[in-house]
C-alpha cells in the first residue's frame, strides 16, 4: 500500500472493483480523465489482473488513466501495460525502528521539544469512545476553528483536494487523532495531528496537521516528535510525512513526460507563494527521514488536457488574489532568511 491508500475512504471517491480477483482502485473522474490515488488496492498476486481489467475498462470507454504516488515496485507492472511513467516527487519516511533521537542530527528537534515541555505543552491522543458527547464536541469545535483560521491565510480558497484528506472529526474511522494542549494539558489546543493507518498499522501517515497562528514556538515539531515516540513504543516501523512534490525531478527518465517534469521543476522553483515546496522540504528534513521516489503513471500519455484536469480537481489554482499578493510580499521580505533553508543536496547533518 502507498501512503495515500487510506484516502480511498474519502467521500468524493468512486471505486473500480475487479471482477475476478480481490482488488480495487479508488478514483476521481473528471470527464474522460480518471485520477487514481492510493495505488492498486490488492494483494501482490492480484495486481496484474486488477490492472489488466482496469486498462480494458478504460479502453472500452475512451478514458485516460492517471496513477499518483506509485513506488519503484509498481513501475514494471505499469510499463507492461503501456503507462508513461514520470517521477514527480519523493516521500519523506521516518524509520522508527532503532531510532534513538540522539546525536547532532536531532539537536534541533530536541530543542523544540524541550522548549515546549518547559512551556507546559502536553500531547495526548483523543479517542471519541473515551469521551462524553459534550467533551468531544468541545474539543472538535476548537480543532475546526484552528483549521478554518489556517485556510484564511492560504493562497487557495479551499483545502487542496484529492491528494489530501478532508478534516472531519466525526468521520475518523481508523485514523488516530492527537492534540497538543497548553497549561500542562488543561489549556487550549495549540495544534492537532491526524494519522492515517498504512501497511496493516505498522506504518502511520502524518496526513493532516494544523496549528494556531499564535501557537507556542515549536508546537508542531514537538507534537510530531511525541507522536512518533508513542508509535515507536507501540512497535510501528515507520511514520510517513507524505510527499515533497518536485523533489529531484529534473533528471529525465526514459520515455517520461517532459511536460510533467518541467511543470514540476518550474512550479517548485518559482511558485513557492502558491505552494511552498522549499519550506516543506526544509521542515520535513528536520526529522531526518529517508526519501523514497514516487511516480506519476499515465495511460496512454500525459497531455495538456490531462494535466489541466488534474489541476482542476486539486483546486490548487483556485486562489485568493489578496492572499497571493501577501504571500509574495512576505517571500520578498524574508528572501534573505529563506536562503538558509536546507537544500535537497545539503549535508543531512546541517
Amino acid at each position: 500500500m502507498t501512503y495515500d491508500s487510506y484516502l480511498a475512504t474519502e467521500p468524493d471517491r468512486q471505486v473500480f472493483w475487479a471482477r475476478d480477483v480481490r482488488g480495487a482502485v479508488a478514483y476521481v473522474r473528471d470527464g474522460r480523465h480518471v485520477h487514481i490515488g492510493g495505488g492498486l488496492l490488492a494483494p501482490a498476486h492480484a495486481k496484474q489482473r486488477l490492472l489488466a481489467e482496469l486498462v480494458r475498462w478504460a479502453e472500452e470507454n475512451g478514458l485516460v488513466l492517471s496513477f499518483y504516488n506509485l513506488s519503484d515496485d509498481d513501475l514494471p507492472l505499469m510499463s507492461d501495460h503501456g503507462f508513461q511513467v514520470t517521477k514527480w516527487g519523493e516521500e519523506a519516511i521516518v524509520d522508527l525502528a532503532g531510532c534513538t533521537w540522539s546525536g547532532k542530527s536531532f539537536e534541533w528537534l530536541r530543542r523544540q521539544s524541550n522548549y515546549c515541555v518547559r512551556k507546559g505543552l502536553v500531547v495526548r491522543e483523543c479517542e471519541r469512545s473515551q469521551m462524553s458527547p459534550i467533551e468531544w464536541r468541545t474539543i472538535t469545535s476548537q480543532m475546526i476553528k484552528i483549521s478554518r483560521a489556517l485556510l484564511v491565510n492560504k493562497p487557495q480558497k479551499d483545502e487542496i483536494h484529492f491528494l489530501e484528506g478532508r478534516f472531519d472529526p466525526d468521520q475518523l474511522a481508523r485514523r488516530r487523532l492527537f492534540v497538543a494542549r497548553a497549561g500542562d494539558g488543561a489549556g487550549r489546543i495549540e495544534a492537532f495531528l491526524v494519522c492515517n493507518p498504512c501497511s496493516d498499522g505498522t506504518q502511520w501517515v502524518f496526513e493532516t496537521y494544523r496549528r494556531r497562528g499564535d501557537a507556542i514556538r515549536g508546537t508542531m515539531p514537538y507534537l510530531m516528535h511525541q507522536v512518533m515516540r508513542q508509535l515507536q513504543a507501540e512497535g510501528a516501523r515507520a511514520a510517513s510525512l507524505c510527499l515533497v512534490p518536485g523533489l529531484h525531478c529534473d533528471t529525465p527518465l526514459p520515455g517520461d513526460s517532459a511536460l510533467a517534469r518541467w511543470s514540476l521543476v518550474i512550479g517548485t522553483r518559482y511558485f513557492s507563494f502558491i505552494h511552498d515546496t522549499a519550506g516543506m522540504y526544509h521542515y520535513k528534513s528536520r526529522f531526518r527521514p529517508r526519501f523514497a521516489s514516487r511516480y506519476l503513471a499515465v495511460r496512454p500519455r500525459l497531455s495538456m488536457a490531462s494535466a489541466l484536469s488534474f489541476v482542476r480537481i486539486l483546486g490548487v489554482l483556485d486562489l485568493r488574489v489578496g492572499s497571493v499578493v501577501r504571500q509574495s510580499i512576505q517571500r520578498l521580505r524574508h528572501a534573505a532568511s529563506r536562503r538558509t533553508l536546507l537544500k535537497p543536496d545539503a549535508d543531512s547533518e546541517s
